[in-house]
Order: structure tokens, then sequence, then C-alpha cells
């Protein structure tokens, strides 16, 4: 039995969609906001999601987002998203995040039948192919890193992120706002993304967004001097690269002791 996740706020919406979908013969499981959407496409695995866009905590989009950002090259569910905009802005940022298609509310029962029915037949089909190069590839650049956390999913922009520094199995997120995000996974799960992102690794257990950086203290690796005051140890194998950065970016306004 195929399993469908809705991920909708309006209550009424998603026990219409539910009692459509379980009368038609599928699996049926809900999430009233996108972070307990997130929750349930990772502990469930759903055949397809349909997602609301416009939600309180984590949008539709920024589901999806998230979504990309966790799976990374794996076969992500196909996301269909309800939404009242018409705007040809908002249907394009749902496409270049991966969306498969928009429902359009008001909808119609049929319509909305016929249009899952055909990602997941197409869905099926690419499986069974092995063209799985071709299912809900994105094609823009995040702009938030997704962090599991205790407190639940949090999407953090990565101009807020000063450093990234590993424990073991786990990693600590330091914040210009001061505050930091303990992550229980390794900093690999997240290097390539801060890496694509301008971020720059100048120790095995630390990665730095530049801009933070205030000044470089000479020496055998040497030393960074972030904006919070804190010292970041540079290794002497991530010397040359980060002396590169720091002359090739000289604007940065990173002061060099002599």
């Amino acid at each position: 039995m195929e399993h469908i996740l809705i991920v909708e706020d309006d209550l009424n919406i998603r026990e219409s969609l539910q009692e459509i979908f379980e009368l038609s013969g599928y699996q049926v499981s809900t999430a009233s906001n996108g972070k307990l959407g997130y929750d349930s496409i990772m502990e469930n695995c759903p055949d397809l999601v349909i997602c609301d866009v416009d939600m309180p905590v984590l949008d539709g989009f920024e589901l999806l987002q998230a979504i990309n950002q966790r799976l990374k090259n794996t076969v992500i569910p196909p996301f269909l998203f309800l939404t009242a905009k018409v705007e040809p802005q908002d249907i394009r940022q749902g496409m270049n995040l991966g969306a498969d298609d928009y429902i359009f509310k008001p909808f119609g029962h049929k319509d909305i039948l016929q249009s899952v029915r055909l990602r997941l037949d197409k869905r099926s089909k690419l499986m069974q192919n092995g063209q799985t190069d071709q299912v809900n590839i994105p094609n823009n650049a995040f702009d938030k890193l997704a962090l599991p956390c205790d407190e639940g999913l949090t999407l953090i922009s990565f101009d807020e992120i000063i450093k990234c520094q590993a424990d073991r199995a786990y990693c600590t997120f330091h914040l210009s706002n001061g505050k930091s995000i303990v992550v229980s996974k390794s900093m690999k799960e997240f290097e390539q993304l801060l890496l694509d992102n301008k971020f720059l690794k100048v120790h095995k257990s630390t990665i730095v967004n530049i801009n933070y950086a205030t000044k470089y203290l000479r020496g055998k690796g040497g030393q960074l001097i972030m904006s919070d005051s804190s010292i970041v140890y540079v290794s002497i194998r991530r010397k040359e690269e980060l002396m590169k950065v720091l002359r090739n970016q000289n604007n940065i306004g990173v002061q060099l002791s002599n």
C-alpha cells in the first residue's frame, strides 16, 4: 500500500485530504507543520508528500530545502505543494527546490487524485529503470543550514554562523547572536555544505566563517581571533590556504599580527 504524507496546518483541509486518500486505498499520515513533517519523512519514508506552502514554524519551501539537504543525493519522495499563491516567482521557487507539481486551492477531488497517481506512477517507473538521477534534483543553493537538535529541526542562515567545532560524534555551531547549537552528529555531516558556502576549514575540528575573523596571530599554525573574542587554532596544513584567503580578500578586514 502506497504511503502519502499530508503536511498541512489547516485541520479541515488536512482531514479532508486524509479522507480522500484513505477512501482511495492509500496509507495516509499527517503533520500539522513543517517540523513535524520533517520528522515524519525521516522516520517513515513516505512514497509521496503533499505539503502546504504557507505554514507556521517551518513553511513548505523550508521543509523541502531541509529534506534536500539532509538526504543529499538519495531519492527524495515526490513533493506536491498545496497553495493559494499563483505568483510566477512562488511557483518558480518551489520548482527550483525540486517540487514535482503544484495543487492550487481550492482543489477538486478528481484532480488531486489524478495528480498524485501520475507522480507515483512516474516515480515507480523511474525507480524500476534505475533512473534515480532524474528524480527530484534541486538546482539551487541552500541559503540556510538545517540542524536537527534537541529543540527539533532548526534552520539557521549561513550568515549567522561564526564557526562550527567538532567534538567526537558531536558538533557545536556558534552563532553571531551569542547562542550556540549542539548537534549530535559529526561535523562531516555538514562540512561540504559549509565549504560550498565559502566557509573555511582551519583545523580538523574547526570550520570558520572568515567574515567573523578579526585578527590573525602568526605562529607555527597560527590563531584566528573571532568576533565573539574566541580563539581558533589553525593547523599547519591549513595555514597556507588560510593565508591565501587573507591575502586575496583583504577587504574582509582581518588584522594580521607582525
